[in-house]
């Protein structure tokens, strides 16, 4: 069984519980190791509180909880709609 990409719905593989096709990976922007490198000495040098890696740690919370605040107005919307 194929399993399609969620933008596109092409085949795709997994990547992080997800399914994405190679096309919809490149459009993704994803950083090289040399990029994440260089960010990191950026971060060092910017006196942050948090590592560069818990500064990903907390960005990928927030975005979560955004992510189900949003689905479940949607939600609730869509059950309201039944009736009205």
């Amino acid at each position: 069984m194929t399993k399609s990409c969620f933008q596109c719905g092409s085949a795709g593989s997994a990547m992080f519980g997800y399914i994405i096709c190679d096309v919809c990976k490149e459009k993704l922007g994803l950083f090289t190791d040399v990029t994440i490198k260089g960010h990191i000495e950026l971060y060092k040098k910017s006196a942050k509180k948090r590592s560069y890696e818990e500064e990903i740690r907390y960005r990928l919370d927030f975005v979560e909880k955004d992510y189900i605040k949003k689905k479940l107005k949607l939600l609730y919307i869509l059950e309201r709609l039944e009736h009205i």
